[in-house]
């Protein structure tokens, strides 16, 4: 990030909703990337659901998220629910976060989701984005 911003680019707007590359069906999202991308390009959810759908139909079972299909996770209380459980991990980070005093400027970072999240969900990492 200092680099993005040392180099007067910035960071790029598709990294202020999400933590990986630009995969947008990344198989190692978090459940808030997932209801994120729901809100952010909901073609693409879409488009998700449906290879959920034509895996299914095909007698295949696969979903995008462990646990449950996009189509339940993506019902109004259940978005909630995501959202609710990903603040109060924040919350729990940030009282726990201890400042670099050679780096007293850099704030808690929030966007590193798996570091957040560890195994619990996503289970892993992908190599082609190296997280």
């Amino acid at each position: 990030m200092q680099i993005l911003d040392e180099a007067g680019v910035g960071m790029p707007e598709y990294y202020n909703w999400r933590s990986r590359s630009g995969c947008t069906f990344c198989f190692f999202q978090q459940k808030i990337e997932w209801a994120r991308l729901k809100v952010e390009h909901p073609e693409r959810f879409e488009e998700a659901k449906q290879y959920e759908k034509t895996a299914l139909e095909h007698g295949t079972p696969f979903t995008w998220a462990q646990g449950e299909t996009l189509g339940e996770l993506e019902q109004p209380e259940r978005i909630a629910q995501i959202e609710q459980d990903h603040a109060k991990r924040l919350d729990t980070e940030r009282k726990r976060y201890r400042v670099n005093p050679l780096l007293a400027d850099m704030p808690f970072d929030e966007k590193d989701i798996d570091e957040l999240y560890g195994e619990e969900e996503g289970a892993g990492a992908c190599l082609v984005c190296y997280k």
